[in-house]
C-alpha cells in the first residue's frame, strides 16, 4: 500500500500515502494544503518495485517530479531514479499494481484525473481516468478491494470511503463509512490479515485502527505504534514478504529514518534504517 519531506497519503503493495509539511492531518486531507504542496517537500511512499513480494521505500520529490525508489529495506542509494510529473508538480502521488503483474508502479492524481504508469520509468501515463470531481478534495488511496490482483482508486472524504474496482472512469463500486464524522485520523490501506483484499485503517495520535472488510463498522484491530504526527508519519507495507501488510513510521529531520514493524501489534520496530 502506499506517501512526505524529502530529506513531509495507499497509499506497501498498494501505495500508502504520507503528507509532509503540514502539522495537522484528517481522514480527508486537502491535497492543496500549502504545506503539502511546498516545493521544498517530497512525499515518502512504499511499494514492491521489483516484484519480489517485499515493499520497500521510495520518495517523490515535488520540486522536480523525480521518483527515488529503493529495492531493499536498508540504508543506501536509490536503485531506480526517474521523472514522472512536472517540476513543482501539483499532482498527488499514488502507487499501485495497476495491471496485475506483481510490480507496483507510479501514478499522479490531479483534481479528479488519475494518470497511471505501468513501469517505473520515465514516460507518459499508460492509463488516464476520471475519478472524483474537477476540484476533488478527497484524499486518494489505492488498494486491491476485490482480490483480483489489481490495485484501483478510492477517495476518502471525511469518514466516507468510496472504492472503485477498475482503473476506469465511473462511480464508486463500494461506498462505506469508517471512522467518525469530522474524523481526525490519518487514512491508511493494507491487507491486514493476508486474505488478498486491501481494507481501510486510521491512525490517530500513534494509535492504529484497522478493519478487515470493506464494510461499515468498527476496527477489528487496535494497537499503538509510533508517535503522533508530525513526529512520526504512518506508512504501510508488506516488509517481510509474508503477504500481510503491517505498520511503519517515517521520521524526518537532518536524516530521514524509517521504522518498520512486521506484525499488527504494539511493540518496537523490527527494522530501522536511514533512507534519504
Amino acid at each position: 500500500m502506499r506517501i512526505t519531506r524529502l530529506g513531509a497519503m495507499a497509499l506497501g503493495a498498494v501505495g500508502a500515502v504520507l503528507l509532509f509539511g503540514t502539522t495537522q492531518a484528517t481522514a480527508a486531507p486537502d491535497r492543496k494544503d500549502i504545506g503539502i504542496q511546498s516545493y521544498s517537500n517530497g512525499v515518502a511512499l512504499s511499494g514492491d518495485w521489483n516484484g519480489d513480494g517485499v515493499d520497500t521505500p521510495g520518495i517523490f520529490d515535488l520540486g522536480t517530479g523525480m521518483w527515488l525508489l529503493r529495492n531493499s529495506n536498508s540504508a543506501g542509494n536509490p536503485d531506480l531514479q526517474f521523472t514522472f510529473g512536472d517540476p513543482g508538480e501539483q499532482g498527488f502521488p499514488v502507487v499501485g499494481d495497476w495491471n496485475g503483474d506483481g510490480i507496483d508502479t507510479i501514478g499522479l492524481v490531479r483534481g479528479g484525473t488519475w494518470f497511471l504508469r505501468n513501469s517505473n520509468t520515465r514516460g507518459v501515463a499508460d492509463v488516464v481516468l476520471n475519478y472524483g470531481d474537477t476540484d476533488e478534495w478527497g484524499f486518494p488511496v489505492v488498494g486491491d478491494w476485490n482480490e483480483d490482483g489489481i490495485d484501483t482508486p478510492a477517495l476518502v472524504r471525511d469518514n466516507i470511503w468510496l472504492l472503485r474496482n477498475s482503473n476506469s472512469s465511473g462511480a464508486a463500486d463500494v461506498p462505506l463509512t469508517y471512522g467518525e464524522q469530522g474524523e481526525t485520523g490519518f487514512p491508511v490501506v493494507g491487507d491486514w490479515n493476508g486474505n488478498g483484499t486491501d481494507t481501510p485503517g486510521l491512525v490517530r495520535d500513534g494509535a492504529w485502527f484497522l478493519r478487515n472488510s470493506n464494510t461499515t463498522g468498527p476496527a477489528d484491530l487496535a494497537f499503538v505504534y509510533g508517535n503522533p504526527i508530525p513526529d512520526h508519519w504512518p506508512i504501510t507495507g508488506d516488509w517481510d514478504g509474508n503477504d500481510t501488510d503491517t505498520p511503519g513510521v517515517v521520521q524526518f529531520g537532518e536524516q530521514t529514518q524509517w521504522h518498520l514493524r512486521n506484525s499488527n501489534s504494539t511493540g518496537i520496530a523490527d527494522v530501522s534504517f536511514q533512507y534519504l
